[in-house]
């Protein structure tokens, strides 16, 4: 395993959830559950007979866990469209791509309504794009790539990237080589010379560095580190600390 940042970087390729965008101002298993809600409601307003809430939350938990277990024994993507599907065909509810996208967009609106950027985010991101490093995401999501391409618009950063992967769209999730390898195919420089940024230990610090990638852990409270750390880990609080450690110095807009 190569540890430790090389001597030139010339691009950079972040995480999203928790490193760019905050989508766990509460935590996941109660955002999910309030995705299930606001879906539920959704299909009763569009007069489906319907089983009780407690009755749909559990088929919905069952899908879930088995997708997940699926595709954290396989490293293959689950997309929560695809378990829409299942869940309503559950309630004998034929569901054709226009009610699957109407359902989506109802379940995802209680993540829609707490997902903040960080402040730093576009700083940081514009002053790697003024010192000419090219600039990546590749972030594992069971939401369809658009949906998050859509987020990044809306925060007026989606053309600061040189390019984006999502699992859902690629196939495969973090920590399997061949995302790592699309990247690094998307963006056209030597792993050596990338550095990968993310919370996750496992996605986004050791898959990139046994893939010859540089890594640094954006730290997150809660998050599965191992103890004691590596020696050679690098770890920050806030993203702007990057522009330090790559010695990115922030143009003086009053020049």
């Amino acid at each position: 395993m190569r540890t430790g940042l090389t001597s030139k970087i010339d691009g950079v390729i972040f995480d999203l959830g928790s490193t760019l965008l905050e989508y766990e101002t509460i935590p996941w298993d109660e955002l999910s559950l309030q995705s299930v809600e606001s879906g539920y409601a959704f299909l009763k307003d569009r007069e489906f007979k319907m089983p009780s809430l407690g009755d749909f939350t559990a088929y919905y938990l069952d899908i879930r866990d088995r997708y997940r277990e699926y595709s954290a024994r396989t490293l293959k993507e689950w997309i929560i469209t695809d378990a829409a599907i299942d869940l309503m065909c559950k309630c004998g509810i034929n569901a054709d791509q226009r009610l699957v996208e109407d359902f989506l967009e109802a379940y995802s609106q209680p993540l829609v309504r707490q997902v903040t950027m960080f402040a730093d985010v576009p700083i940081v991101l514009r002053g790697l794009k003024s010192a000419g490093i090219k600039i990546g995401l590749v972030s594992n999501t069971i939401y369809p790539a658009e949906f998050h391409r859509n987020e990044l618009k809306n925060y007026d950063i989606f053309d600061l990237f040189d390019f984006t992967v999502f699992s859902s769209e690629f196939g495969y999730r973090k920590p399997h080589r061949s995302i790592y390898q699309e990247a690094v195919d998307l963006i056209q420089i030597a792993p050596e010379h990338l550095l990968f940024v993310g919370d996750r230990y496992i996605e986004d610090y050791h898959g990139p560095v046994e893939f010859g990638m540089n890594a640094i852990i954006r730290y997150r409270e809660g998050r599965e580190y191992p103890e004691p750390l590596p020696d050679e880990l690098i770890m920050i609080q806030s993203l702007s600390e990057l522009l330090a450690i790559l010695s990115v110095k922030i143009a003086d807009k009053c020049k």
